[in-house]
């Protein structure tokens, strides 16, 4: 098999140095990100994962498992770097920069140069999506770390499988470790599933019957993997955590979470064929900027270079775009992050073929017969003087090229980094501490969503206000309170009662119960006292 094709050899790999295209862009990463994060805590799934990893708790649908065993790592290992809530946002910027750096490594595996390495890990790292939520609490960013670990594992596998090498399989055995931790983290890992199984298949057509110890090796991998990663949520559970979602010890509540059917039927018609490409190009366009003209030369071109890796990034980007158009929700670009990754791919696969026709215009000789770095040998009878001058400008254009094509990126990043910037974040923690400070002890809260996970973060977390009740809408469903109001009217004659509704909600409570606004809470966010019932007349 030809360098290209992926065997490793003097021009492999090793030779366009993948760690140094990991290590340049995870640094740039980590120096863009740290000075951007939230300080503390914030509202809304931000806080819920702040809170589930440090008291080794159970998040919401589809449980997280993953996410919150690293969570709680994290929040040991980093005890040196701030509160909870800063050590969860810090891990997202660690994972964020950790995608970037392996997805700078796939594209050495499939270049052979580091430079358009750290030209797609860098693209990647600077989008707007990306940036925003390595600056906080959230499971997608190990979701994207996790997926370019595979990538990177299976263009590994690709290059021994090619060489002929008796162990290449475990290369493959790995990816399916990873996507079982995957899995085990987030849903969205079922969408990876077509595009690996295109690779493989592509790669090893007859691996099927040929392989078929390997294949069952590696679905034994992945089913062990998932398995023991989802343990964790019914073994939590019946050790009874502070944050316990529903109940997971009972299969009722197991599988309540781990289907996500708290979210089943949300999903919608997909629209026009039209609208689906326009957003597609619209998304790409506004997170990679001027460089989004590559992205469709990249995926034609690589088909041809790389139909692979094409079909693999091409079907990621597809299924989890679909999937997302359909799929309404308050946050629907977290899941942009893998169609992110394979347009920055693209991109730089574009690159690429600029880089040859820049040699192949200085006549440059093949790189399989030269050796990475080195200048050409010159032709008999040729001026040493102009060998000379034509290596050095050989070397120089493909560098300057990628100057460029960075500088359109960095062109915006005074820009993005403003969007990004998260470090003067600070109305979780307002809000939190004005509102346990307004709260009478005994008090019970109505809450929703967003308010509720600041409170179980200061409950429990920071052990504050024990003397509180949090009932948030899932307690109601799983308490059998029926409604809101059906919790208030349990808990009105027990002690004192206050509400955190949304404002669609707040005239058919305020028509059934006398409220009265605490005005020390900021909005939004509003926190009401239910003063009584109102007569009925």
């Amino acid at each position: 098999m030809s360098a290209r094709g992926g065997a490793p050899g003097h021009d492999g790999p090793a030779a366009g140095r993948p760690l140094l295209a990991f290590a340049l862009v995870a640094g740039i990463a980590l120096l863009l990100y740290v000075p951007t994060l939230m300080p503390d805590v914030g509202t809304w799934d931000t806080a819920e994962f702040q809170a589930i990893g440090p008291v080794l708790g159970i998040a919401h649908p589809t449980g997280y498992p993953a996410y919150t065993i690293l969570a709680w790592l994290a929040s040991v290992v980093l005890q040196p770097f701030g509160n909870e809530a800063f050590r969860a946002n810090l891990l997202s910027a660690l994972l964020m920069a950790g995608a970037a750096g392996l997805l700078a490594v796939r594209v050495v595996q499939a270049t052979r140069r580091w430079p358009l390495g750290a030209l797609a890990g860098i693209v990647f790292m600077l989008t707007p999506i990306a940036w925003r939520l390595s600056t906080r609490a959230d499971a997608h960013a190990l979701h994207a770390l996790l997926a370019a670990l595979i990538l990177v594992l299976l263009a590994s596998w690709q290059q021994h499988h090619g060489s002929g090498d008796a162990r290449a399989g475990r290369w493959l055995i790995a990816a399916a470790f990873v996507y079982g931790l995957a899995l085990g983290n987030h849903a969205l890992t079922l969408l990876l599933a077509p595009g690996i199984a295109a690779f493989v298949l592509l790669v090893a057509p007859r691996i099927l019957w040929q392989r078929w110890r390997l294949v069952l090796g590696c679905l034994a991998v992945l089913g062990l993997t998932t398995v023991a990663v989802y343990a964790y949520l019914p073994l939590r559970s019946a050790m009874d955590p502070p944050l316990d979602y529903a109940d997971t010890e009972t299969w009722r509540g197991f599988w309540y979470v781990v289907l996500g059917q708290q979210f089943q039927g949300s999903m919608s018609g997909l629209p026009p064929v039209v609208d689906i490409v326009t957003g597609a190009w619209d998304m790409v366009v506004g997170n990679l900027g001027p460089l989004a003209i590559l992205v469709p030369a990249g995926a034609i071109l690589g088909a041809v270079r790389h139909p692979r890796l094409i079909a693999l990034t091409g079907l990621w980007f597809i299924c989890t775009w679909l999937f997302a158009l359909g799929y309404p929700n308050a946050s629907i670009e977290r899941y942009y992050l893998v169609p992110l990754m394979a347009a920055a791919t693209w991109a730089a696969l574009a690159a690429d073929v600029a880089w040859d026709a820049l040699l192949a215009i200085l006549r440059m000789p093949p790189r399989a017969a030269t050796s990475p770095g080195a200048s050409p040998a010159p032709s008999p009878g040729a001026d040493p003087a102009q060998g000379r001058a034509t290596g050095v400008l050989a070397r120089a254009l493909p560098f300057g090229l990628m100057a460029v094509l960075l500088a359109t990126s960095l062109a915006a990043l005074p820009e993005r980094q403003a969007d990004a910037d998260a470090s003067d974040e600070t109305f979780g923690r307002d809000w939190l501490e004005a509102t346990l400070a307004a709260l009478p002890p005994g008090a019970t809260v109505v809450s929703w969503w967003s308010y509720s996970t600041p409170l179980w973060y200061g409950r429990w977390v920071e052990g504050r206000r024990p003397d509180i009740v949090i009932v948030d809408d899932h307690d109601v469903r799983e308490a059998g309170y029926g409604t809101a109001e059906g919790a208030i009217d349990h808990f009105l004659d027990r002690g004192p009662v206050y509400v955190i509704r949304l404002e669609r909600d707040l005239p058919a409570l305020a028509d059934r119960y006398e409220l009265e606004r605490v005005e020390e809470v900021p909005s939004p966010g509003d926190l009401y006292r239910v003063i009584g019932r109102r007569t009925q007349g």
